[in-house]
């Protein structure tokens, strides 16, 4: 009897910086996951298969509201301590 093993293909969402590690590692979490399946046991060998094994990866990530509080931080800080003193 032929197994076959059909993955669905796997989208997130993150809108925090704690969600976007967290779906990162999932998405790392995975792909050992399935290099086990692929060769289980030895560590040695699965480490080759990580080296060779295609997988597909796009990641789009936006900074921008995390640098406009960046920037936004930074002006209110500059505006507590008067220029003399820096």
């Amino acid at each position: 009897m032929r197994y076959e093993f059909n993955p669905p293909r796997y989208t997130w969402t993150a809108s925090t910086a704690e969600e976007a590690k967290n779906t990162l590692q999932a998405a790392a979490d995975l792909i050992d996951a399935h290099l086990a399946t692929l060769v289980p046991g030895n560590s040695l060998q699965r480490y080759k298969a990580k080296e060779s094994t295609p997988v597909s990866l796009t990641v789009s990530l936006d900074l921008d509201d995390l640098i406009e509080q960046i920037n936004t931080k930074r002006t209110l800080d500059s505006l507590d301590f008067p220029l003399e003193q820096r």
